[in-house]
């Protein structure tokens, strides 16, 4: 099979890149070619809260990708859509995660479609977790070409099929990339949380630190926050004060490297996802792999992927209340090693990801669009 990849890639950042190039290198090691096109520039720099679009890790996930695209420059598109057409590919598959891209995606996927090339749209999210007016007409008309939508979650899924009834569609759940687990087994026995990844509104950063006196009042614990704040990172300063939780509370405002991703996760005790909206995580599944147990509100994709009282626990979203009684509960009835256990137990019954399949499938039953 031949397939076109088109999406951000290195040396751009963050967890979309790192799965495109995990589908490169698995699709290459089945025997497929894979074209990859990628982005010059993924947002203007006047609406990019963060410091800078390029991955610095020393471990570079490189899928020797041509960055053509500029999302709002149409003569990028044509480029890249000629590229594609000279590929000849069964199919493109499009990386999917914001209205914003709408005009890009439905335009290259329009172009290709009357050339005989099918497009197939992979959806890390369907709706964006902070939207505006005008998200539904971008989503119909970047997604209406594809022939094919594969969602990490029953619940994004749900959602495509609200607003493309007719769509067809698989469900996978996300891969993880080998470099992000770690060997190392820890008993999760300590009570040192994690909450990691950049830092937006949608995470809920807030509710679990207005979680923390109270959960500091029962059990002497760390939080860590890893990621880049983008949003005001005084905001929080202001707040962890005014709740007088500093002693206990370590913020690292920066994008946290590739090759540090793995430490992290193994000086944790229990991961905690406090979002008021969710479609899936990546993060999750790198807990997951490493045996973390989770904390997670009851949002979007969280019920399909933590199994409660066996993996992780689940709380209702908005209420800080019960996020401080689930730590609690945690570490006093020393849940972590239980459900580290039980992760480790049930690894090879979890459902794998199954998106090279769902692709080979499409060429096996489909060669012609």
């Amino acid at each position: 099979m031949k397939l076109s990849v088109v999406g951000p890639a290195y040396p751009l950042r963050g967890g979309i890149a790192h799965h495109v190039f995990w589908l490169e290198r698995e699709l290459t090691a089945r025997g497929h070619t894979v074209q990859v096109i990628s982005f010059r520039q993924l947002y203007p720099r006047l609406f990019f809260p963060g410091t800078t679009e390029s991955d610095n890790s020393r471990l570079a996930f490189d899928a020797g990708a041509v960055p053509i695209l500029k999302p709002l420059d149409p003569r990028t598109w044509r480029r890249a859509s000629e590229m594609i057409k000279s590929f000849a590919p069964t199919a493109v598959l499009f990386q999917w995660w914001q209205p914003f891209f709408g005009p890009l995606v439905g335009r290259i996927a329009r172009t290709i479609r009357d050339a005989g090339i099918r497009s197939v749209v992979e959806c890390h999210n369907v709706f964006p977790h902070e939207g505006s007016p005008i998200d539904r007409i971008l989503l119909r008309y970047g997604l209406s070409p594809a022939s094919l939508f594969i969602t990490h979650s029953k619940r994004d899924e749900q959602d495509l099929l609200k607003l493309l009834p007719e769509a067809r569609t698989r469900v996978s759940p996300l891969p993880v990339l080998e470099q992000f687990i770690t060997p190392a087994t820890s008993d999760r026995s300590g009570r040192t949380i994690l909450f990691f990844g950049k830092v937006r509104k949608y995470k809920g950063l807030e509710l679990l630190l207005a979680a923390m006196p109270r959960v500091l009042a029962r059990v002497d614990c760390e939080l860590i926050v890893a990621g880049e704040f983008y949003t005001p990172i005084e905001r929080y300063r202001r707040l962890i004060d005014q709740l007088d939780i500093a002693r206990s509370v370590r913020l690292i405002d920066r994008y946290i490297p590739n090759e540090e991703v793995p430490a992290l996760f193994t000086q944790a005790d229990v991961l905690v996802l406090p979002y008021f909206s969710a479609s899936q995580s990546a993060v999750a599944r790198i807990a997951t792999s490493n045996a973390l147990p989770i904390i997670a509100t009851r949002v979007g994709g969280f019920e399909e992927s933590i199994r409660e009282q066996f993996d992780g626990l689940l709380v209702p979203p908005a209420d800080p209340d019960a996020l401080a009684d689930a730590l609690i509960d945690y570490f006093i009835n020393n849940r972590g090693p239980i459900f580290a256990g039980n992760i480790r137990a049930a690894s090879g019954i979890s459902c794998e990801c199954r998106i090279i399949e769902i692709l080979e499938e499409l060429e096996e039953k489909e060669p012609a669009i």
